[in-house]
């Protein structure tokens, strides 16, 4: 057993606390990504890829994305993968539960500080003073020839208190501008003539002047002290405009010798470096000094990071040295700052251990407090913003679920969907998982991807066979402790021909694919909503014989059948929230023990990721209470019918472009560009159904009058009609938000599905296709006018077939084995007429 097995797993698996960041920015910035490696600007930044940094860190993303090592590789990744995803990756396997982000450095297309908490749980602002002092400069409703330092002050002031209260800590550049021999004594006369000197200098106004940079200091040093806020302060190494020699922080002397400063918390950022001995000489005589190492890892070699942060630990107490990653415009930088910190605080922590200097146990209690306690002691954090309703992000107590190495882990499950919609998995033991596994995968044979709903082997004409074998790799920004199975995890899976290279049969690889031509083609992304509709039965015996029944006799939105089935869905409800799966609605529904959980919209690869949980938690708890959770579409002939309806929207920059206009107003209350990519979807549902509805069993559902759109046409708020368009409360008259797909079940795989419409609506923008007049009233009183959507699997596999588009977009290869399977169900199940009532057992 390792020595250090505790130690290492608290390094492991603290949720960190990210004391300082900056903002991302588009991949489209101009900001290159060469910068994500060094400091180095311009003709300097051509030596970069020599440096030992860039070489390690490149490997270290590579790994992380299963891509090629070099930068060419990473960058193609990164286009085709897109931001929120990498973000999501590179976020999760950091395991951040809070970044807060200095948003005082500007670069082309950044986000704003805000949009990060698509990311992280909880995400705090930190005010630059400079910044925000040339932001009042520059404002064109001021004449710079009016400015005293007095009127300034006030402004500057009032703009400062007024968001204090905001924000969780200021943050001082002096250090690249004039050096930090901060006189803390300097005079009003002297300010102004520091002022009227950058003001004269021309526009836009950057403040350089010493003598009015320690004015600004020292008056927003005194607020900071007033609202009880750190000011964290750049000390050590930058780009090159800053002078090295005056960014040591032993010239803060004058600062915290001054009594109105006494009480103040001052962060020197960076480890200080090369100063970091005097960083910790500070600290460990000034009650003021607090330390943080970003940028210093993982800027440096791995010698230079942990002689760095053990320099800091020389003289500092442990609970004034703060972790953050210094993350900076690309999201990887947030990934390596922590992924070192890990592996460089183990290492030092360690060798103290074996030094003597400390025990094992308060090895651990270090760990805590440099990644996580010292930093929410420190900070003020009612300012913090939360992502989806994240509450319980306050306490801070959230744990990891990247790169857990807890004692009690015992088994990983690394899960797939298949083409035929079921879901299955390959169980590693926790140990083997971590060393092995989720790097190089498991293998799988060829035949996996041909298999149908009522037979584990390849279908005829799927062209898969037993032959031949891929490797399932674990995408692990995916990695999640199970819930209602405390000692494992579970993770899901690529299919790749070797690590690093798709197979074409993988239907997240399809997905993928779809969703890069929509963004390359026209820089849309496509959210969406599943509900989730399914029957809970149990299992009685009558006349000697098991049977499955319902779990009640309750009718729709039944307040005693939500009653019955409300401490099931709790657990479903806590289950999901555990996974960052948010949970808009649930309701009894109209079959006899039929509920129905609904999903919050997200991307649409990981709406579909998250639809499997969903899948896989709800059966599971349902199991633990000794129920059945079923998704089949038709379980009981003469009832309510099971569907998995999803809600689409198309965004772009942050902006739901599905909606349209009111000035001047759009048709149909949808953009232009909303209205093509639907069109495309109505034109090319008959094919898509052959993903959505995959079984013989998915056409009993699908019937007139039942609210499961059998007739092709679309309506505004019209639930008969398989497409609506959808306006929620908040969405100004007459506008649509989404649009909604009714033609889907909870036997599809979510990602083909999706693959599909995505397809189509692609289709429907390259030929700016139009929609026909909506049908306001059921479709059945139109039965003679419009055509009826297939009745059975088989006229949706024959459209499928001659559907080109489709075959193209999806990809052939992975569209003729679907094909096959669905030919395989049709040719069973008719000769097996009850047979589908076993398939409550596999979906």
């Amino acid at each position: 057993m390792e020595k250090y097995r505790e130690l290492r797993a608290a390094v492991e698996t603290v949720a960190a606390v990210d004391a300082h960041a900056h903002n991302l920015v588009a991949l489209d910035s101009s900001f290159p990504f060469i910068r994500c490696f060094s400091e180095a600007e311009g003709h300097a930044l051509a030596f970069a890829p020599d440096s030992l940094s860039f070489k390690r860190s490149l490997r270290d993303i590579a790994g992380l994305y299963n891509c090629e090592a070099s930068l060419n590789g990473v960058e193609n990744h990164r286009k085709f993968a897109g931001l929120h995803s990498i973000s999501s990756k590179c976020f999760e396997a950091a395991n951040i539960s809070a970044v807060f982000i200095d948003d005082g450095i500007q670069f082309d297309k950044m986000h704003d500080w805000q949009w990060h908490k698509s990311f992280a749980p909880a995400v705090g602002r930190i005010l630059r003073i400079e910044h925000l002092a040339e932001t009042i400069l520059n404002d064109e409703k001021f004449s710079q020839s009016t400015w005293s330092v007095d009127s300034f002050t006030d402004s500057f002031l009032t703009k400062m208190k007024s968001v204090a209260n905001d924000i969780v800590a200021m943050k001082s550049i002096a250090a690249y501008r004039s050096g930090l021999q901060i006189d803390t004594k300097v005079t009003k006369r002297a300010a102004e003539e520091g002022l009227l000197e950058d003001l004269n200098a021309g526009g836009p106004v950057r403040i350089k002047n010493k003598n009015f940079i320690d004015y600004l200091f020292t008056c927003s040093l005194e607020v900071a002290v007033s609202f009880d806020l750190p000011m964290q302060i750049h000390t050590g190494f930058g780009d090159k405009d800053l002078d090295l020699r005056l960014a040591n922080p032993l010239h803060l002397r004058k600062v915290l010798e001054d009594r109105r400063f006494s009480k103040s918390r001052i962060v020197l950022l960076h480890a200080s470096y090369p100063f970091s001995k005097e960083a910790s000489y500070l600290a460990s005589v000034y009650s003021q000094v607090y330390l943080d190492f970003g940028l210093a890892v993982p800027k440096l070699s791995v010698q230079g990071m942990i002689s760095s942060v053990k320099e800091l630990l020389e003289l500092a107490p442990m609970k004034k040295v703060m972790f953050s990653t210094d993350g900076c415009a690309f999201p990887e930088t947030f990934y390596l700052g922590a992924k070192k910190a890990r592996e460089v605080v183990f290492s030092v922590l360690s060798t103290a251990c074996d030094d003597g200097d400390l025990t094992i146990l308060e090895a651990v209690e270090a760990v805590w407090r440099i990644f996580r306690q010292n930093a929410l002691q420190l900070y003020k954090l009612n300012g913090i913003v939360l992502s989806n309703d994240h509450l319980r992000v306050i306490s801070f107590n959230s744990t990891s679920k990247v790169g857990s190495s807890e004692e009690n882990l015992v088994f990983v499950r690394i899960i797939w969907a298949d083409a035929s919609g079921q879901c299955r998995c390959r169980v590693v033991p926790a140990k083997r998982f971590y060393e092995v596994v989720k790097d190089i995968g498991v293998g799988l044979t060829h035949a996996s991807m041909g298999m149908a709903s009522f037979c584990d082997g390849p279908a005829e004409e799927t062209n898969l066979t037993g032959v031949g074998e891929i490797r399932l790799m674990p995408d692990l920004s995916t990695k999640y402790r199970i819930p209602w199975s405390r000692q494992e995890e579970m993770v899901l899976a690529d299919m790749h021909i070797k690590p690093g290279e798709a197979w074409e049969y993988c239907p997240r690889n399809a997905l993928q694919r779809v969703i890069k031509i929509l963004k390359d083609e026209y820089d849309l992304v496509v959210n969406a909503g599943f509900e989730n509709e399914f029957y809970l039965l149990k299992n009685v015996v009558r006349e000697g014989k098991e049977q499955w029944v319902p779990f009640d006799m309750t009718p729709y939105c039944s307040t005693s059948g939500f009653d019955a089935a409300s401490p099931i869905l709790q657990e479903v409800k806590s289950a999901l929230e555990s996974m960052d799966i948010s949970v808009e609605q649930l309701h009894a529904e109209s079959g006899k023990g039929q509920f129905e959980v609904a999903l919050g919209h997200t991307p649409s690869n990981l709406a579909a990721d998250k639809l499997i949980y969903a899948r896989e938690a709800i059966k599971a708890i349902a199991r633990k209470h000794k129920l059945l959770a079923t998704f089949l579409p038709k379980y009981y002939l003469d009832d309510i019918g099971s569907g998995c309806h999803v809600h689409l929207s198309l965004w772009q920059n942050g902006k739901n472009v599905f909606m349209g206009s009111e000035v001047p107003q759009t048709q149909y209350g949808m953009s232009k560009v909303g209205e093509q990519f639907m069109a495309g979807v109505y034109y090319h549902l008959s094919s898509i159904l052959a993903f959505t509805a995959p079984l013989p069993n998915s056409y009993d559902r699908i019937k007139p009058d039942t609210w499961s759109g059998a007739y092709l046409c679309w309506g505004k708020e019209n639930r008969e009609a398989p497409l609506r368009t959808a306006c929620p409360p908040g969405v100004p008259n007459e506008l649509v938000s989404n649009f909604e797909i009714k033609s889907l079940d909870g036997c599809a795989n979510p990602h083909l599905g999706l693959a599909s419409i995505i397809a189509a609506g692609i289709d429907g923008l390259r030929r700016s296709l139009t929609l026909p007049e909506p049908i306001e009233t059921n479709p059945s009183f139109h039965a003679s006018k419009l055509r009826r959507l297939p009745k059975e699997l088989g006229e949706s596999i024959e459209a499928l077939s001659g559907d080109e588009i489709l075959n193209e977009l999806v990809g052939e290869k992975l569209v003729t084995a679907v094909i096959g399977i669905r030919k395989a169900e049709v040719d069973y199940y008719g000769k097996n007429k009850d047979a589908y009532k076993e398939l409550i057992h596999r979906y």
